[in-house]
């Protein structure tokens, strides 16, 4: 198991670059995202030369591209934005198809149309399920035509929100262009402050058999609330976590949550 990182945290440096220090710190991938190129994280156009400097700065830098960032909300109820996300969605899709990178992130969403990363009492409901629904739809046509698969994230704000929700969403869809995105920071809540490390285990038992990528960062976890923080400055147990997650996967764990400043202080507490 090896460590990566986002790409936007290095959104200072030309991505060449940004690829050669993530490379030069000891990480070998990165959850990739648009902004490291200039354009939106969703853009509206992706042009075959942007596909070009993207694949020469990885195969330059022997860093290479886990994931893409595809997210939007999936619950988007005006109209004129949900057809610039289909469009904007397809873009990213392609553009992984184009670069060989076999998997676009996702999220479940939020009936909170201000910020889809915020909850909305409504988010467990019937209408909202079905809304997910609805998007999943034309979002897995779109990944089955590219042969891309998307990785969402059990999130606490979003539709989406447990262990529970991920595996009966994978029933509903039943599809291989769907699989799980893991993070430990996501999946605890202030219930579990007393047994951090039971939770983690329970919900990698569950969810194993349909994690794509996983994800490290790091939160303070009490008995009020939770609030995230730079791996290796919070009260997760995340090297017990990333020792327990080896044991069902084997892939790139993808820092994040953190600034650049807080990389070297993050890799060694690995160490």
């Amino acid at each position: 198991m090896k460590l990566g990182i986002f790409s936007k945290v290095y959104l200072n440096y030309e991505l060449e670059s940004a690829l050669h220090k993530i490379k030069a710190q000891g990480m070998s991938s990165v959850q990739f995202n648009f902004a490291n190129v200039g354009l939106e994280s969703l853009p509206k156009e992706i042009s075959q030369e942007t596909i070009h400097q993207i694949r020469e700065a990885v195969m330059n830098s022997g860093v290479s591209i886990a994931v893409i960032s595809g997210t939007f909300n999936t619950l988007e109820l005006n109209e004129e934005k949900k057809v610039k996300n289909q469009q904007c969605f397809k873009n990213v899709v392609e553009a992984a198809a184009a670069l060989a990178v076999p998997y676009v992130s996702i999220s479940t969403g939020s009936l909170n149309q201000e910020d889809f990363w915020s909850s909305h009492p409504d988010n467990h409901t019937v209408r909202a399920w079905s809304l997910l629904h609805e998007s999943l739809a034309w979002m897995l046509k779109i990944a089955e035509d590219n042969q891309v698969t998307l990785i969402f994230e059990p999130e606490q704000a979003n539709v989406v929100s447990t262990a529970e929700d991920a595996l009966r969403l994978l029933q509903d869809l039943d599809t291989p262009y769907l699989k799980v995105l893991y993070d430990a920071a996501n999946l605890v809540t202030p219930q579990d402050h007393k047994d951090l490390l039971g939770k983690i285990s329970k919900t990698l038992t569950a969810l194993k058999e349909h994690i794509a990528i996983a994800h490290c960062k790091d939160a303070f976890v009490t008995e009020e609330k939770i609030t995230f923080a730079p791996v290796g400055k919070g009260n997760l147990p995340l090297k017990e976590y990333l020792n327990e997650l080896s044991k069902v996967y084997d892939g790139p764990v993808i820092m994040h949550g953190l600034a650049e400043g807080d990389v070297e202080h993050a890799l060694n507490y690995f160490n």
